[in-house]
């Protein structure tokens, strides 16, 4: 936000000190006399009293007129400054105030739509677990009829990966944890134990497959982590 303009009250109260200058420069600049109408309407001159003898204990000297006005210019000069310098103030505190208040507001819009996104993007959450299961037991009858079950094979094969298909338009993606490291962010141990093909903390078998929703885990891989190769006695 840019800074904030002069109001309509500053701007008063800056015409009314460059008056109050004016006035002081012309009462620093006028004569020691002053002009003056008598009840007749002539013009007559009033002139300052002259100075007195010196004295042992002189009286202070009277102000003139012309001193009085300065005095007084003086004085409202300075209660606008007063003023001016507050109403600046009050401006300055309100700007900032308010640039605080639009970027909370910017911020308030921008969670906003993004838990409104999420909300559209996950929505099917919990259908699609309630799915999954059927997807795994149809895995696990394909891994169990070997590939000896002829057209009935390939048809459930066919599901499959149809159900597999659909799931990812939803944005589902499954990922294989077999060999990998065991990672406790996706994988949920079940489970260890010794294994000479397969690395320490490294997954040597996988109950049941995991599950992506958009790059967030939608389910975790049930796994078995190797122990690494058993201890020779």
């Amino acid at each position: 936000m840019s800074d904030p303009k002069e109001s309509a009250a500053d701007r008063a109260i800056r015409e009314a000190l460059e008056s109050v200058e004016r006035i002081e420069r012309e009462s620093r600049g006028e004569p020691a006399s002053a002009k003056a109408s008598d009840d007749d309407g002539e013009t007559v001159e009033i002139v300052d009293d002259p100075p007195s003898a010196p004295t042992t204990s002189e009286a202070p000297k009277k102000k003139s007129a012309s001193d009085v006005m300065l005095e007084s210019v003086l004085k409202a000069k300075g209660e606008l400054q007063e003023v001016l310098a507050q109403t600046q103030k009050e401006a300055k505190d309100m700007f900032d105030r308010l640039a605080r208040v639009s970027a909370d507001f910017d911020n308030f819009k921008k969670r906003q739509n993004k838990e409104k996104a999420d909300a559209i993007k996950f929505a099917n959450e919990g259908v699609i677990k309630e799915i999954l299961p059927v997807l795994d037991n149809l895995l696990r009858a394909l891994g169990a009829a070997g590939s000896d079950g002829g057209s009935l094979l390939d048809g459930v094969k066919i599901v499959a990966k149809q159900m597999e298909d659909v799931l990812g338009k939803f944005g589902v993606v499954g990922f294989d944890a077999l060999g990998q490291p065991f990672d406790p962010a996706r994988h949920e141990a079940v489970g260890s134990r010794p294994d000479t093909e397969v690395l320490a903390q490294h997954v040597c078998e996988e109950y049941q497959r995991g599950y992506l929703l958009h790059d967030r885990l939608l389910r975790p891989a049930l796994v078995v982590v190797s122990l690494g190769p058993p201890a020779e006695n």
